[in-house]
């Protein structure tokens, strides 16, 4: 997408558009270099410019239990800062980033090395080689994809023996995330064992002492 910036000419008294250059989102970037939305975002993660970012989508009158939080993966405020990109949203509202000129320059120089430190990490693991090639195999076959949460989640039930850093690889997830997915999950499991406890709980007995008066006819 072509930006522009707008300027009054203080001689005519009119606005002058000058181009700032072509302003591109991760998803079109991950396009440049042949790659999903996933994968550029998982380098980008690598790289330091990307953080994950927890939104709360809950309804007003929703129960506690039903809150629904979406994870985004967003540019950082140094990112923004040093002139990699913007954070802005739609017409919608929905938020998403767009890369400068500066920035596809600056990913472009160190893309390469990223994406090979990431197939090195993972491949040092053979367990978490099994892990993303099963994990792979299994989203293919579904209608909706997993989110990085859900990702960990089908990691931790069939590969539960998978490093939490390899997870953190394998999904594209900070390894912050992973560890706050783990904690729920767990948290999770143990109140459900609970409330199977209580419901399967049996009720203690009494037992009364019967007094047995005799009467004398």
């Amino acid at each position: 997408m072509e930006y522009t910036s707008e300027t009054l000419d203080s001689t005519t008294g009119e606005i002058v558009q000058a181009s700032i250059g072509s302003w591109i989102t991760i998803t079109e970037y991950g396009e440049t270099k042949g790659v999903g939305r996933k994968q550029v975002r998982d380098v980008l993660s690598r790289l330091g410019i990307l953080q994950d970012e927890i939104e709360d989508h809950t309804p007003k009158q929703a129960a506690f239990t039903d809150r629904r939080l979406v994870t985004r993966r967003r540019l950082t405020t140094k990112s923004v800062r040093d002139g990699l990109g913007k954070r802005v949203f739609s017409v919608v509202g929905r938020p998403f980033d767009v890369i400068s000129p500066k920035g596809q320059a600056w990913i472009d120089h160190r893309w390469a090395d990223a994406v090979q430190t990431i197939k090195t990490d993972i491949t040092s693991s053979p367990v978490a080689v099994a892990a993303q090639v099963a994990l792979v195999e299994f989203m293919v076959g579904r209608r909706h994809k997993l989110d990085a949460e859900g990702q960990v989640r089908w990691l931790l039930d069939h590969f539960p023996s998978v490093a939490q850093a390899d997870m953190s690889r394998i999904t594209g997830a900070s390894a912050r995330m992973v560890s706050h997915y783990v904690s729920n999950r767990t948290d999770q499991i143990s109140k459900a064992k609970a409330k199977i406890r209580v419901t399967l709980k049996v009720p203690r007995k009494t037992s009364y002492q019967t007094n047995i008066i005799d009467i004398e006819c």
